[in-house]
C-alpha cells in the first residue's frame, strides 16, 4: 500500500501522539519520533517559505490588473484624479462666443459620483463647451496605451467629442479630435488614438508620448448639453 498512513512518517517511523502528561520531551522521544519531528520541521519551513512567496507576489498580481489601463479621473474615488492631473472648464466665450457653460460640479449619479458637463451650445460666434483634464507636471507619455477610455451617459447622442492636446498643438484652437456617441445609460466608450484627426496642427497624427490634456467637448451644433462623466483614462 503506497502513501503515508495516519501516524506514520514517510520513512516508516512512528509519529504517534505523545501523552502531554507523561513529562516526556517530544523532541527526544526515541529515534523514530525524533526523525518524525525533523521531517515535520522541514515541512513547516517549506510552508512558511511558500506563504512568504505568495505574500510577496500579491502586489505584482494587483499591478497586473492596473497594467490593463490607467484611470486618470474617477469622481467616486479619493483622490478623484491621478497625480498631476486637474480638471479645468471653459466655453467659447474665451474667443467671443455665446455658449453657456454650467459651472462643472461633482454630482450623485447612478449609484456613484460623476462630473457634470452641461450648458447651452450656440454655434454663432463659436459653438462649444468643454471640461478638460490637464496634466500639470509637463507632458505625459501615453504611448504605452491604445486609446482613450471614458465612462459616461448623456441625454443626447450627437455632437460630443474628445479633444487631445500635445506639444504639437501650438495654437489655442489646435487639437486632435474624435467624435463619440453616448447613450442615456451609463456605459464605457473606447476611442483608439488612430481615430483622432488633426485640427490646425503641424503634425497630422497624434504623438501620444507628448500628451498635455484630454477634453470632453460638446460642440458644432445648437443644443442643450448634459453629460455625466464617471471615469476618464487610457486603455491597452
Amino acid at each position: 500500500m503506497t502513501g503515508t498512513q495516519d501516524g506514520q512518517d514517510q520513512s516508516g517511523g512512528s509519529c504517534g501522539l505523545i501523552d502531554a502528561g507523561s513529562g516526556a520531551d517530544p523532541r527526544y522521544h526515541g529515534p523514530e519520533t525524533s526523525t518524525c519531528w525533523k521531517n515535520l520541521s522541514k515541512t513547516l519551513i517549506l510552508l512558511q517559505m511558500k506563504t512568504l512567496f505568495f505574500l510577496a507576489i500579491l502586489p505584482f498580481a494587483a499591478a497586473g490588473i492596473d497594467a490593463q489601463g490607467i484611470i486618470l479621473s474617477n469622481p467616486s474615488a479619493s483622490p478623484s484624479e491621478a497625480p498631476g492631473w486637474v480638471w479645468e472648464a471653459f466655453a467659447d466665450r474665451v474667443m467671443g462666443g455665446k455658449s453657456e457653460l454650467v459651472p462643472p460640479a461633482i454630482i450623485d449619479a447612478d449609484g456613484g459620483k460623476a462630473l457634470l458637463l452641461a450648458g447651452k451650445v450656440i454655434t454663432k460666434g463659436g459653438g462649444f463647451i468643454q471640461v478638460r483634464l490637464k496634466h500639470q507636471d509637463g507632458l505625459y507619455d501615453a504611448s504605452g496605451y491604445e486609446g482613450v477610455e471614458i465612462e459616461v451617459d448623456a441625454r443626447t447622442a450627437s455632437s460630443w467629442y474628445v479633444f487631445l492636446r500635445t506639444k504639437d498643438t501650438m495654437f489655442p484652437w489646435s487639437y486632435y479630435g474624435a467624435p463619440f456617441s453616448p447613450t442615456p445609460q451609463r456605459g464605457v466608450i473606447r476611442i483608439p488614438f488612430g481615430a483622432f484627426k488633426a485640427e490646425s496642427t503641424g503634425r497630422k497624427t497624434v504623438r501620444t508620448e507628448y500628451l498635455s490634456s484630454i477634453a470632453l467637448v460638446a460642440a458644432y451644433e445648437d443644443f442643450n448639453a448634459y453629460m455625466r462623466i464617471y471615469k476618464v483614462g487610457f486603455y491597452k
